[in-house]
């Protein structure tokens, strides 16, 4: 109703007021009681610090620095990496209840709808750049573009989302009708979309590091485009909207890219560590690699690991204590069973999926194709499929002196899968990473069971952890969070190549990550759903961790399942690569923590999330999303 409408729209003002205080550029210009909303427009410096919080704001607000890129991502929490396929999660899917289907109710995300207080810091800048601050020109223009960015941002995250959400092109005032109605997907879509092509028009091609550019929009932009056609395809699906040509938005993301590239400045990274060193190290990535368009970061050295809501370093790391193991396991290592850097109080929330690592990381096969491992000429001419599911190296294996299973399945794989998680046999830290039975990481390995100590899947991440010193809780760091990449777009290029069913410039795009980052075969006839299944491989390889995956797997249960079920997303239990101690054989089995938490059901309403009820008995133009 208009009171609770009122009582938004008062709290937006307070919390613009918040924004210009909230910079130490502003408290260095004057006393709180003295800053004004005409000193902002006024002062170049100010007015950037108000615009620095239009995109971080985007956040959820108790997450403080998460933007929607990230990898918890604030408002997106049920659609992020962590409850996606990808990783075990020792605490997040269990407490957003968004895997069991009984849990999701229309109170699910209360809260999350809400992004009117941004919007309103944005429509205020807009209309304070529109009129002229005074600034110079190529100024003025690039912060209109951040505004537009900013707000852009907003309405294209919002609608893959909610599906419809308010359009509000103007700053409101008490007067104004504030009971405003949902516009359809594709409005918001179209508004979102037009709002970053202004950006793009008017943003500077080069900016501080952390800042929106051109590229950023361009970027941005393929991602929206694409997004577009899924969610207005699941609108024509549920009878909210007539048949749409959905080809402009297929053509609108190649035009993204084409016009991204144009500009000369990004580049793909080279293969192995300088492709992982865009993550694990902050000071390279700080540096702007060519490949990074936009990134959400801070200096090393600021907040102390155990603040999981600014860095996620802790959630990846194990406890390593050598005190902690077995006594027979420390002397199958000579009493030194760590001899480099010993993270002492990882909490390891958060590890990788067996399963999805065994589907996203080829090896190059015996003929010189790649293929996943258990699809692989290699498996099947040296491991045999036991009827109670162990996988065991046989006769021909023992002949040939494969005398080891693990040797055998981790060589000549993707080169990103070394960069992105830590296998047996591996290293991690500077120390043997030896998850079989038996080994200083299996999690049976230690006197007391605990869900930190060991590796709980049989694996850990490496990408996004600096493997640079013994990580405790306190120690200080800061955190780099890629945002937009170049092999991102040329990824979003082949998705829309292949809607078109545009076979060969499809294998043209996958093909520019996995040669150079994959140091994969290069795809020469591949077509159809044997491409398909390519490519989602391919993106998941390329942006594990980069909270990309689930909305990658809704957009295409919409295009190729017709909004019904996932079946990556509906893996039921969870389960742990148990390798043997000799390593003649490993099986999955059960998680020894947290199986009910990830255990995966995926429903076919969960293409949009709920409108909490509490909106819609606010405001009668409200009603609930399809399928609810």
């Amino acid at each position: 109703n208009d009171k609770n409408m009122r009582k938004i729209f008062n709290i937006g003002i307070l919390a613009v007021i918040f924004a210009f205080t909230s910079c130490n550029d502003v408290l260095d210009k004057a006393p709180l009681d003295l800053t004004t909303e005409d000193m902002v427009w006024s002062d170049a410096g100010m007015a950037q610090a108000y615009l620095n919080r239009i995109w971080y704001a985007t956040g959820r607000f108790d997450y403080q620095n998460e933007t929607w890129f990230s990898l918890y991502a604030g408002p997106l929490t049920p659609g992020t990496d962590i409850v996606s396929d990808n990783p075990y999660c020792r605490w997040n899917r269990n407490g957003s209840v968004v895997r069991n289907d009984v849990g999701w109710t229309e109170n699910t995300n209360n809260g999350l709808f809400d992004n009117f207080i941004d919007i309103r810091r944005a429509n205020i800048a807009i209309d304070k750049l529109t009129k002229g601050c005074g600034f110079k020109k190529e100024i003025e223009d690039d912060m209109l573009g951040q505004a537009y960015f900013g707000k852009g941002l907003i309405y294209v995250t919002r609608a893959k989302s909610f599906g419809g959400y308010p359009i509000i092109d103007r700053t409101l005032t008490i007067d104004d009708e504030l009971s405003l109605p949902r516009a359809s997907i594709k409005e918001t879509f179209d508004y979102g979309i037009e709002l970053l092509e202004k950006a793009a028009g008017l943003l500077n091609v080069s900016s501080p590091s952390g800042r929106p550019n051109k590229g950023a929009a361009y970027a941005l932009l393929s991602e929206a485009y694409l997004n577009a056609a899924a969610y207005i395809k699941y609108a024509m699906i549920n009878n909210e909207q007539s048949t749409v040509d959905l080809t402009p938005y297929l053509d609108g993301v190649i035009s993204s890219v084409n016009r991204l590239e144009a500009l000369g400045k990004y580049q793909m990274e080279t293969a192995g560590s300088d492709w992982g060193k865009q993550f694990s190290d902050l000071a390279y990535a700080a540096g702007s690699p060519k490949e990074i368009i936009l990134a959400q970061f801070t200096p090393p050295g600021l907040y102390p690991l155990s603040n999981d809501k600014m860095v996620e370093i802790n959630c990846y790391l194990p406890t390593m204590v050598t005190d902690n193991l077995k006594s027979d396991i420390i002397n199958n290592y000579d009493g030194n069973p760590y001899p480099g850097f010993t993270p002492s109080s990882g909490w390891q929330s958060i590890a990788p999926n067996p399963a999805v690592v065994e589907e996203s990381f080829y090896i190059v096969d015996l003929d010189g194709k790649a293929r996943r491992w258990e699809e692989s000429q290699k498996f099947a001419k040296y491991v045999e499929l036991q009827a109670d599911g162990t996988r065991k190296l046989n006769a021909q294996a023992v002949s040939s002196r494969f005398t080891d299973i693990s040797a055998l399945m981790y060589e000549n794989r993707d080169k990103r899968f070394y960069e992105t998680v830590a296998y047996d046999g591996g290293t991690y830290f500077g120390n043997s990473f030896d998850s079989r039975r038996g080994g200083n990481m299996h999690p049976e390995s230690f006197k007391a069971s605990n869900n930190s100590y060991g590796s709980v899947t049989g694996y850990l991440f490496v990408k996004s952890v600096p493997q640079t010193q013994s990580w405790t809780s306190t120690d200080l760091s800061g955190f780099h969070r890629n945002c937009l990449r170049l092999s991102k777009a040329y990824l979003n290029t082949a998705e829309a190549y292949l809607l078109k069913e545009d076979w060969t410039n499809a294998r043209g795009y996958i093909n520019k990550t996995r040669i150079t980052h994959g140091g994969l075969p290069a795809l020469a006839s591949e077509s159809g759903d044997e491409l398909w299944k390519i490519y989602l491989d391919e993106r998941n390889a390329e942006l594990m961790l980069e909270n990309d995956r689930y909305y990658t797997l809704l957009r295409y249960g919409i295009h190729k399942l017709n909004a019904e079920v996932v079946d990556q997303l509906n893996r039921g239990y969870m389960q742990k690569l148990d390798i043997a101690s000799d390593g003649s054989s490993y099986q999955y089995v059960g998680l020894p923590f947290e199986s009910e938490a990830n255990r995966m059901v995926f429903s076919r309403y969960r293409y949009l999330y709920p409108v909490a009820k509490v909106y819609i008995d606010a405001n009668p133009n409200y009603k609930q999303n399809p399928r609810y």
